[in-house]
């Protein structure tokens, strides 16, 4: 059984001996993880992605320095920290290694001291970027990411979905006379519903979904590879989990509702922006707060 508080590290070399050799090293201070070949490192990063790679650049089916490119130019693993670990000493070889993107350069014979260093020092300038990146790209208030983030992720999501012929479907909410809240209760209070309307939409949705604020009390939900009538039915989850626990906060309990509207991919034609997509489900969103609130519209008024 793994342990979650470890970091976690992934080790492609073609020597069996030296893999081995690094595991044993390693094992005390980091949960290891050793690929067997190119098709089991792929297979490990799709599994679970790494917190770190350690890389030789002599390999039989591909250069360590080409496949640390292909890990650099990939959105999901640019991130991880490669260190090479090789008995290419060149200065040529070492430049090349920071050139296709590697975080660091250990040769071989290794120092376990030296090479638990590096790591740890990579680790670390890991673990800030990350914190950096997500203060960029994450609204301060909810947690939810914000408009910047979402169209990044959602264009690059609906390259994908076109590409592969799976659906995407975007899904715009709006809390129901949020106004009142505000003037009934103070800003504190409404603060404390959008940050309780965040957590509840978090707690329905899956994993990979995009959840992001757009400003004041309107959020926008990103269903990958999912039906039209599936995104529905997360939605009316959200419904049930508002239902049944309303936000808690200064002493006071208070239920609210919201509105949505939903558009799908199937909807558009190739040559679409995202925001045509964006534009569908907000069009529907205002046809549900004209019609009633509380509800969700997913077909054309």
């Amino acid at each position: 059984m793994s342990d979650k508080s470890l970091p976690r590290i992934l080790i492609l070399d073609d020597s069996e001996v030296e893999s081995l050799y690094l595991e044993a090293l390693l094992k005390n201070e980091f949960e290891v993880q050793l690929a067997k070949n190119l098709i089991d490192f792929w297979a490990h990063m799709a599994e679970e992605p790494p917190d770190l790679i350690l890389l030789d650049v002599m390999q039989r089916e591909i250069s360590g320095f080409e496949l640390c490119s292909q890990v650099k130019r990939n959105s999901e693993y640019g991130m991880i920290p490669v260190i090479f670990v090789t008995s290419l000493d060149s200065a040529t070889d070492i430049e090349r290694g920071f050139e296709v993107g590697g975080h660091d350069y250990v040769t071989k014979p290794v120092m376990q001291r030296e090479l638990k260093a590096r790591m740890r020092a990579a680790l670390r300038l890991k673990s800030l970027e990350h914190e950096l990146r997500m203060r960029s790209v994450t609204d301060y208030l909810t947690g939810a990411y914000n408009r910047r983030y979402f169209f990044e992720a959602v264009q690059s999501n609906l390259s994908y979905a076109m590409r592969m012929r799976r659906n995407l479907c975007i899904a715009v909410l709006d809390i129901d006379f949020f106004k009142n809240v505000n003037d009934q209760y103070g800003h504190e209070a409404g603060d404390a519903v959008l940050q309780h309307f965040t957590q509840t939409i978090k707690s329905q949705i899956r994993k990979y979904d995009i959840l992001a604020r757009f400003g004041g009390e309107e959020f926008v939900i990103q269903f990958f590879d999912c039906a039209i009538g599936k995104s529905i039915d997360f939605l009316n989850r959200v419904c049930t989990a508002l239902q049944g626990s309303p936000c808690e906060t200064g002493g006071h309990s208070i239920p609210y509702t919201f509105s949505a509207g939903i558009g799908s991919l199937s909807e558009m034609s190739p040559v679409d922006p995202i925001e045509r997509l964006v534009e569908l489900a907000d069009k529907r969103l205002y046809h549900a707060k004209n019609t009633g609130r509380n509800r969700i519209i997913s077909e054309a008024p």
